[in-house]
């Protein structure tokens, strides 16, 4: 909640809307300001703020207090920010922004924020690490794009070798996260707004991202837990055939793999485009997002995210996707 109030207390300039949900804790808007709907089903008033952002909270439907807001055409929105304290698995939000038509057209999911306690991440991690459950933490950072490490005062006394493991551990389970050190959440909006990171125009950042995590290999980590696996391949592929061999790890579980992210660029045959990929749980898509440049090395780089993860079977199915000749 802190990073809530940091938003709603600053004078940025921005006309940002902040739903909470029901999971949320009050943020200072005095409950009395707020009409909920009929059954608390839906807020009907948003409070506005005196630094322009406005504010409401919300009990069961989001998608309806979204389409509520893209209604509202006198309202000009920089940013919509949704609050989801208690919910560890944050990827429905990001179906429902693919899959909702009327949505889709007007709201683009830009990127999912996490913050983590750095004073007892490393707790929270390791009580579960051999655990077949895990705590919210690992799957909030496995499905973040930005990780926001906070109270990193609170360790800093500690030396910056704490914060470095830190990190280490954060990319270990997710290497594709943007961490960010914070003091009470106090951090840069351009920071953590307009990353773009569903955007599949977007591709300088993504390609960035996919070559720090080419050199990152797991083979060495065979506790089953939750990680990053990138691997990678020049041969060019099928494009049928990848989305086969993604329906069967994402649908199908292949092996008992559970991937919750994956990312990645595709060298594809017949084209003269690199095509991005991207996908969250069950939902993917791939689309081509510019020419090659002549001057780059063409490769599959791929990235996924998840639980159980198996390196070897994930390089070696990937080269069934490959062209024949």
């Amino acid at each position: 909640m802190r990073l809530v109030n940091h938003i709603l207390n600053s004078q940025h300039g921005k006309r940002i809307a902040v739903i909470l949900n029901e999971f949320g804790e009050e943020i200072g808007v005095e409950r009395a300001m707020i009409n909920e709907g009929e059954g608390g089903a839906l807020v009907e008033e948003w409070v506005e703020l005196a630094n322009g952002c406005i504010c409401c909270t919300v009990k069961h439907s989001l998608v309806q207090a979204l389409e509520q807001l893209v209604q509202m055409k006198e309202s000009r929105l920089d940013h919509i920010i949704i609050e989801t304290t208690g919910l560890a698995n944050p990827a429905p939000l990001a179906s429902v922004l693919w899959l909702d038509d009327q949505l889709e057209s007007s709201v683009k999911l830009d990127s999912i924020i996490t913050v983590v306690d750095a004073k007892n991440l490393r707790f929270q991690l390791n009580k579960h690490r051999d655990s077949s459950s895990f705590p919210e933490a690992f799957l909030q950072i496995a499905f973040a794009d930005v990780v926001i490490l906070n109270k990193v005062d609170l360790v800093s006394s500690e030396g910056s070798v704490i914060l470095e493991e830190l990190e280490k551990e954060i990319h270990n389970i997710n290497s594709l996260a943007n961490i960010i050190h914070s003091v009470r959440c106090e951090v840069d909006l351009s920071k953590i707004l307009n990353c773009g990171a569903y955007d599949a125009t977007h591709i300088t950042h993504l390609e960035v991202l996919l070559e720090e995590s080419k050199s990152l290999s797991t083979r060495d980590l065979h506790d089953g837990g939750v990680r990053t696996v990138c691997i990678c391949d020049s041969q060019q592929v099928d494009l049928d055939k990848v989305r086969l061999w993604l329906e069967e790890i994402l649908w199908d579980k292949k092996d008992g793999m559970d991937v919750y992210r994956c990312k990645g660029v595709l060298r594809v045959q017949n084209s003269d485009e690199l095509h991005t990929l991207q996908a969250v749980r069950e939902i993917y898509d791939i689309v081509p997002a510019r020419k090659w440049k002549g001057s780059e090395t063409q490769m599959n780089k791929i990235v996924f995210i998840g639980h159980n993860l198996n390196e070897d079977i994930l390089f070696d199915s990937f080269r069934g996707c490959a062209m024949t000749t």
